[in-house]
């Protein structure tokens, strides 16, 4: 068998007869190596991701072909905003929880930072929606649960993710997903006053200039209403992102005919439980995963499932101040809707904002086309 040390130092062990071959050794720190360096242990792959900051590569391990994602960051475009490269190899250093994309080493040239994360093959939820339009009440529970179990261990650390999205969450195994992309994540102990994220998953709170991690069951809302009908609960008919924000601001929930006829009442209840304006009347992801539909829709696989770790605090942390400068830029407005086909035609004004096939919104830390965490 073999194994990683994680130690400061990455070393690869193997055995080999009776004694272990030490096949590279690398710095994971702060320490500068060369481009030559990294292409000496890694076969360095196609994009399988991009965004303003950084694309993520495939990259397999010369020694064994083992695959990986390689998230590589321009240091030259985050001039002014270096600490967001070490909040964020801070936080997924820290983080270990199956539901939650693992950051396993990360290396530094002088021109640019390589963090090398699992792979997880099945890409991500955005293409997927865009591929199947929308999902049955079975398979939502189990996304919805997925993501309230990764919620829960990292709100249990007060770690506000700040960016959860369909572009944010891998998929595994069909159904299974595992979040990711922690770029805009933060450790929190007061409320948060930064306006950050992307427009059609933001939280009212957070127009409000305030906010904490529930905040994140906000977007969890949004994500769940679009598994179940293929378009978003919140719609500008001209993609106008003022006109966006007054509506979630407002908060007024719709579930349209026909395309919620044939949605059980528990998975409305769910979605109006999380969506709820008022940050102290929304779900926290404890409660999330106790309510009654999410507990009906994944009890056939709970044996086969592996339990979200236990944590003493079951409800939001207390929270903290964002710098104005750690936040990203808003994505273009062509991001708010991020649904295709339904099977029925979606209604006017989320025809109206429907991507065209390819289409996603730009991201600052590396959106995946196929790819990694």
């Amino acid at each position: 068998p073999t194994q990683f040390i994680l130690n400061g130092r990455n070393s690869k062990q193997e055995k080999v007869g009776t004694k272990y071959e030490v096949l590279f050794d690398l710095p994971s720190d702060d320490s500068v190596v060369t481009l030559s360096d990294i292409e000496r242990c890694y076969d360095i792959g196609h994009i399988i991701g991009d965004g303003n900051f950084a694309v993520v590569r495939e990259c397999r391990r010369h020694d064994n072909g083992e695959a990986f994602a390689m998230k590589i960051v321009e240091r030259s475009k985050l001039i002014g905003r270096e600490h967001m490269m070490q909040n964020e190899l801070s936080l997924m250093g820290s983080l270990s929880h199956p539901r939650v994309v693992r950051l396993l080493t990360h290396h530094h040239t002088h021109t640019h930072s390589y963090l090398v994360m699992e792979m997880v093959a099945g890409g991500d939820l955005f293409e997927a929606i865009a591929e199947r339009g929308k999902y049955p009440e079975e398979e939502a529970g189990l996304m919805v649960c997925d993501v309230s179990e990764a919620l829960t261990y990292i709100h249990s650390k007060s770690i506000v993710h700040r960016d959860l999205k369909p572009e944010n969450l891998l998929v595994r195994d069909v159904t299974r997903l595992k979040l990711g992309d922690f770029g805009l994540a933060m450790v929190v102990t007061e409320p948060i006053f930064t306006v950050c994220g992307t427009p059609t998953y933001v939280a009212p709170e957070i127009l409000s200039e305030t906010g904490d991690s529930i905040l994140d069951l906000w977007a969890l809302g949004v994500i769940l209403y679009i598994l179940l009908c293929g378009f978003p609960p919140f719609r500008s008919r001209n993609r106008d992102q003022e006109e966006l924000f007054q509506l979630v601001r407002e908060g007024q929930l719709t579930f349209l005919s026909p395309y919620w006829d044939d949605i059980s009442d528990g998975a409305q209840s769910l979605v109006r439980a999380l969506l709820q304006v008022d940050p102290t009347e929304r779900l926290t992801a404890v409660q999330t995963l106790t309510h009654p539909w999410i507990q009906a829709t994944t009890q056939p696989t709970k044996e086969q499932r592996r339990p979200a770790q236990n944590h003493s605090e079951q409800h939001r942390p207390v929270h903290s101040p964002t710098p104005v400068d750690q936040q990203k830029p808003a994505r273009p407005i062509k991001d708010q809707c991020t649904l295709l086909q339904t099977g029925r035609d979606p209604p006017p004004e989320a025809k109206a904002c429907l991507p065209a096939p390819g289409e996603r919104g730009e991201g600052g830390g590396g959106r995946r086309r196929g790819r990694e965490g």
